[in-house]
């Protein structure tokens, strides 16, 4: 869900209903985090399903602001990182994600590889020590990203690929099968003119 609310916010226009979605308070950082850089996105038709809360999100575009994420709220949106970096990329002012080196041990070492591809697209980012810098930019992201058959990373630059005049290039697209194999699709579904 992280990654089209992403794509919903980046968006020029719209609004994208996702169903069903988890909102336990130890999921939902996330949503914490982008409500501070200025998206709203709504939480309606809340019920319980197995025990666990669910809603359907509302997400709509966004002029995003950077912030600082806290280590303290990071294994709350640990997963979603990728996405908020790329969120950050396009947000006014510089976003500091604190004390993310568990991302070097994921299925890449995802913390290098957001700060490289970042860069590749020329976006201003680095990872010092265990955290992670963005300066936001209101330039068309353009050029080649390797993913690292990461789909997490596939993703989070699949979804900064929707930015107006965007021209990005994904190493692979594969990756994101193992976690949203119509991912893709569903992404050209929302911009579909």
């Amino acid at each position: 869900a992280a990654f089209m609310v992403g794509a919903a916010i980046l968006a020029a226009g719209g609004e994208l209903a996702i169903e069903n979605v988890g909102v336990n308070p130890t999921r939902t950082g996330f949503l914490v985090v982008l409500e501070r850089m200025g998206a709203h996105v709504e939480r309606v038709n809340l019920r319980d399903a197995g025990g666990e809360p669910v809603a359907d999100l509302i997400a709509r575009p966004a002029a995003l602001t950077a912030t600082e994420v806290t280590a303290a709220e990071i294994p709350t949106l640990v997963d979603e990182v990728p996405v908020l970096a790329v969120l950050a990329s396009r947000a006014r002012g510089s976003t500091v994600f604190r004390e993310v080196g568990e991302l070097r041990v994921k299925e890449s070492n995802r913390l290098e590889l957001i700060a490289s591809n970042l860069r590749a697209v020329g976006v201003k980012a680095e990872a010092q020590g265990n955290d992670l810098h963005v300066e936001g930019t209101d330039k068309p992201p353009r050029g080649r990203v390797e993913t690292a058959k990461d789909h997490r990373l596939a993703m989070a630059f699949a979804v900064l690929g929707t930015v107006d005049g965007a021209k990005i290039r994904l190493s692979e697209t594969q990756s994101v099968k193992i976690s949203y194999p119509s991912f893709l699709r569903d992404l050209r579904q929302c911009f579909a003119s």
